[in-house]
């Protein structure tokens, strides 16, 4: 490495405010280290460790084959990972908007990560609870302000008010209803359902209209029938065509089809359901969760007034004309954008 090299990987703001603030989100203890002004770039710098969560024991396996679909794809618990990234900061009625930003293990071999710790601690920084963790266990994040917004100008003689900031987003949330037994075909009548949503602490409704197949060959093959796309050739045209009917038939074979739910849900929340005889079954190689995890919402509406939706269920022989057991495992619900002040 040239010197000069050297020079781009070090930490060299022509501004910086120390913070030295904690804390906690999602369980975990996070320093608000500083915001620093670097070639007019402003960024904002936090240090934090792995989540208790890395620790957890996991369950081990001798193999796949060792454990259901059951046991793949039942939610135990919400996983919210909104206070995760920082979207916003009010500091003394200033705002910070961050369009990203970057994290970087605190590693042996990572020693652009270790000089600007070093930069911190020299600058003030204040190890508190960190200061026996071992360095492999953290991580310096930093988050980049729209370029558009000036550097904060603050008084330093006042106390720093902070007020952070968290987008909107979904979360998968684990319930249980079922099963329900359900009729290859329209049925004469949608049937209401009731679930309990723990993040709002309610029951919720839902409607089930219909369980359906659906020939994914056959869709596949409409689309590969279309034109070679400009500037494609046809070699290379027949070549992604096999290639694709490949992955596909070792997803779903020629002599099967996907089997699937149609509904409407209260609020037009998203449901995952599953079949037991899915859910029973051992993993099949290569398929993963990918076939169970297709759903989708149509553009019309339900006679609820709803918009209709769609999750696959299990695969089915072609020839296949009875019933399922269905269950609904799960749904995904969205937190508002969050504030927390410090």
């Amino acid at each position: 490495m040239r010197l000069k090299d050297l020079k781009e990987t070090m930490l060299l703001p022509d501004r910086e405010i120390l913070i030295n603030r904690m804390v906690n989100l999602n369980g975990t203890d996070v320093l608000l280290i500083s915001i620093t002004s670097e070639q007019q770039t402003h960024r904002l710098w936090t240090l934090s460790k792995l989540p208790e969560s890395y620790f957890e024991k996991k369950p081990q396996y001798e193999s796949e084959e060792s454990y259901s679909n059951r046991e793949r794809v039942e939610v135990t618990r919400i996983f919210n990972d909104q206070e995760d990234s920082i979207f916003k900061m009010i500091i003394q009625d200033q705002l910070m908007t961050f369009n990203g930003g970057e994290s970087r293990y605190c590693m042996e071999q990572n020693h652009e990560t270790y000089m600007k710790l070093q930069h911190f601690i020299e600058r003030g920084l204040e190890l508190g609870s960190f200061a026996e963790v071992e360095l492999k266990y953290l991580f310096l994040t930093f988050y980049e302000q729209d370029p558009s917004e000036p550097f904060p100008h603050l008084d330093l003689d006042k106390e720093l008010d902070i007020t952070l900031r968290f987008r909107s987003t979904f979360v998968k949330a684990p319930t249980h209803a079922g099963p329900i037994l359900l009729e290859l075909g329209d049925s004469q009548k949608s049937i209401k359902y009731s679930f309990y949503d723990s993040v709002h602490d309610k029951n919720r409704f839902f409607y089930i209209h219909a369980l359906k197949r659906y020939d994914i060959q056959e869709e596949i093959q409409k689309a590969l029938e279309k034109p070679t796309p400009q500037g494609v050739t046809e070699e290379e045209w027949q070549h992604y065509k096999d290639h694709y009917i490949k992955a596909d038939e070792e997803i779903c074979s020629k002599e099967e089809d996907l089997a699937f739910v149609e509904y409407e849900a209260e609020d037009n929340i998203r449901l995952n359901f599953y079949a037991k005889s899915y859910l029973d079954a051992k993993p099949r190689p290569l398929s993963g969760n990918f076939a169970m995890s297709m759903s989708l919402r149509t553009d019309r509406r339900g006679p609820n007034g709803l918009w209709i939706q769609k999750d696959v269920v299990d695969w089915i022989d072609k020839t296949f004309n009875g019933d399922l057991i269905v269950e609904l495992l799960s749904y995904y619900v969205e937190l508002p954008e969050k504030s927390i002040k410090l």
